[in-house]
């Protein structure tokens, strides 16, 4: 039975850290594959987004170089909202004979239970939760698999906001996309 992964994220722009985690996950979780899925409209806040498609021409270029990463534009095709458990849905069609684990951060688990089909989304994956600082997630389900992971020190909003400033990102994001980033003058 096939191990697969699910990261979602806005990934607006993804980072050295995303890449960690990627690596980390497939590592420690021994996935098969790891469907890296950037939204489309997010259900949770506003947010100034790259388009989907920017998003993920940079995760391609990111992750061009790692083995069992996919990159997904599954919620970025949906023209509406997409809801976490409604992709679960429409992936388990496609793999019908695979163990899925969603992969959040403990800043994300901490409102897990408000997540849309929350109930029915425990029962029919596992979530794999990874540290953040400043958070203690306890796990309360069997389903619920909390990591001891590394802390990884970069954040989207962090890039944007040294992009607006003039500063360097060069160390805070993969080389191809730093290369995209300054070429297409993006997020200034």
């Amino acid at each position: 039975m096939e191990k697969i992964g699910i990261y979602g994220g806005s990934f607006n722009p993804v980072h050295i850290g995303h890449v960690e985690i990627m690596k980390y996950v497939l590592k420690e979780m021994k996935l098969d594959r790891l469907i890296v899925i950037p939204v489309g409209f997010p259900s949770h806040k506003d947010s100034l987004l790259l388009t989907g498609e920017k998003r993920i021409e940079l995760l391609e270029a990111a992750c061009k170089d790692i083995e069992k990463v996919t990159i997904s534009d599954i919620e970025v095709q949906n023209k509406g909202v997409s809801y976490t458990y409604d992709t679960l849905l429409n992936l388990k069609k496609k793999y019908k004979d695979a163990i899925f684990y969603e992969i959040i951060g403990e800043d994300s688990a901490d409102y897990l239970q408000e997540w849309k089909d929350y109930e029915k989304m425990v029962e029919e994956c596992k979530f794999v939760v990874l540290k953040r600082n400043g958070y203690a997630y306890r796990a309360e389900h069997n389903n619920i698999i909390v990591l001891e992971s590394p802390l990884y020190r970069y954040s989207s909003t962090e890039v944007r906001e040294r992009l607006k400033k003039g500063l360097d990102i060069s160390d805070m994001v993969p080389k191809k996309v730093h290369e995209i980033i300054i070429k297409e003058k993006l997020y200034r």
